[in-house]
């Protein structure tokens, strides 16, 4: 699964502290769970918000130790679920691979034009036999190679 930079904001989020007062990180917390912390994310990022603060308190409850007390777990997945792309109004599609009638980038559009016209010109050089480099002298055959006189 690609990384997706969207849901960086989620995944480095903090849940809450551990027992030693160091922050626990979404993407620590759903690691612990054993779950790929970008699918996850991308998964739950594609519900609707109240089903997936739902699975994020189950989550969260999931936790090794003694962590929060369950009125605060839906405080905090509430809080987090509000950083995903969709819960956000951003409208990220899960699958954020480029799709037929997508905008280009002004800056991907130059390199492409860019691009084109190299393989124009070069294509163009070479139906012409016009290529800057290289030589193109003809070889004389074998048999009209002279062999340099001895001095003995």
């Amino acid at each position: 699964m690609p990384l997706r930079p969207d849901l960086d904001e989620f995944l480095f989020a903090t849940v809450g502290d551990e027992r030693d007062g160091m922050p626990l990180s979404v993407i620590s917390a759903l690691t612990a769970l054993g779950l790929d912390p970008w699918a996850e994310a991308t998964r739950l990022s594609s519900l609707e918000e109240g089903e997936a603060v739902k699975q994020l308190v189950l989550m969260i409850a999931r936790l090794p130790g003694e962590r929060w007390a369950s009125s605060e777990l839906r405080k905090i997945a509430v809080g987090l679920i509000e950083r995903l792309p969709s819960a956000s109004g951003t409208g990220v599609a899960p699958d954020s691979r480029w799709q037929p009638g997508a905008e280009i980038g002004p800056s991907k559009i130059f390199w492409l034009v860019c691009f084109l016209l190299t393989m124009v010109a070069l294509v163009g050089m070479a139906a012409n036999g016009s290529f800057p480099f290289g030589s193109h002298k003809e070889l004389a055959p074998a048999s009209q190679i002279e062999e340099p006189a001895r001095s003995d």
